[in-house]
């Protein structure tokens, strides 16, 4: 299928179809009413605006370099198609794809609670398996080197049903994509979905420990378990004395000291980073239901917030997942909102 590009757009139309934009200039708050002028290049080399307007709400963070996915966006221009400049609504959806090229990509998920079936908050209907369903088509289509989870993969609540609509969904097209998937426990667990690991450690899954995982020549991810309260002892956890791979990604399902504040219960990353010889170029960790992220020592720490409707906070910011890719050694996240 063609992607649309700059030459099939007219005035005072929408874009006919998603079309795919990287950045190459950004110049933010021009003028009171635009958040941002953003150049953008499309899949064949031509250039076209797209004036942020503040009044459309949009929380793209524009990056130079960067790969986004435009839709339902107004096209606007003169009278004679000239000028054509893109002037997104608050019906635009625009997606995050990553930088525009990367040594590795990880699509990275966290707690997606498969078995619950009600919002913990409201009472309203939720469905984990849909947002891990697509969460998993956006790393497919996106050609990730593996999937990442942080944890609590099944509610306590889950069933053979719940198992085995996530093989039909989950799993068997990650298996005919030939993408791994890598994975924690979180706290919360059922039979069914142990069950269900089992049979896919054999043909996809991969549990985290932290020995490490090599996903290629360049990346390695450690993985440590959720531990309840103040039984978590940093001391307590070995990584190897010397790793070929230049790039380490730890995964936690934990609260941090780093985003959460001090508090007893609260992993401090610094006590974890001095058990291993070499420095973690990133940390993600699953257990929070509302993404976050900071940085730390200079590299980049996130709570990946849940990938369904979970949170009960006001504002609160999940049905998320997330794009991690390793250029030039670098590490950068890209948010993707599950539709």
């Amino acid at each position: 299928m063609s992607k649309t590009t700059v030459d099939d757009l007219s005035a005072n139309h929408n874009l006919p179809a998603p079309m795919e934009v990287t950045v190459s200039d950004v110049t933010w708050n021009p003028e009171s009413s635009r958040r941002a002028e953003v150049l953008l290049t499309d899949s064949t080399g031509n250039s076209i605006t797209l004036v942020d307007y503040s009044g459309a709400n949009n929380s793209a963070e524009w990056a130079v370099g960067y790969r986004y996915r435009i839709s339902n966006c107004k096209v606007l221009g003169g009278s004679s198609g000239e000028n054509l400049y893109l002037a997104p609504s608050k019906k635009t959806r625009i997606e995050a794809l990553g930088p525009e090229s990367s040594d590795t990509q990880l699509l990275i998920i966290g707690d997606t609670h498969i078995g619950r079936e009600e919002h913990p908050g409201t009472g309203q209907s939720i469905d984990p398996i849909n947002a891990l369903a697509k969460a998993v088509k956006y790393g497919i289509d996106r050609g990730v080197d593996a999937v990442v989870h942080v944890g609590d993969i099944f509610h306590d609540s889950a069933i053979e049903k719940h198992g085995a609509v996530t093989q039909l969904e989950v799993f068997n097209p990650l298996i005919e994509a030939g993408i791994p998937f890598y994975f924690i426990r979180g706290n919360h667990a059922s039979e069914a979905g142990e069950k269900l690991l089992d049979v896919m450690t054999d043909q996809l899954a991969r549990h985290l420990d932290t020995n490490g995982i090599a996903v290629d020549s360049d990346t390695r991810i450690f993985g440590i378990d959720h531990v309840h309260g103040t039984e978590f002892s940093p001391h307590q956890y070995q990584f190897p004395q010397t790793v070929p791979e230049s790039t380490n990604v730890l995964v936690l399902h934990q609260r941090l000291k780093q985003l959460s504040g001090a508090n007893r219960r609260n992993v401090d990353l610094n006590q974890l980073q001095r058990q291993f010889s070499r420095q973690f170029d990133a940390v993600v960790c699953g257990h929070q239901h509302d993404g976050d992220r900071t940085m730390w020592n200079g590299i980049p720490v996130l709570y990946t917030g849940a990938s369904e409707f979970m949170s009960i906070n006001e504002g609160s910011n999940d049905r998320i997942a997330w794009l991690l890719s390793v250029e030039d050694h670098r590490v950068n996240l890209s948010r993707y909102d599950i539709p």
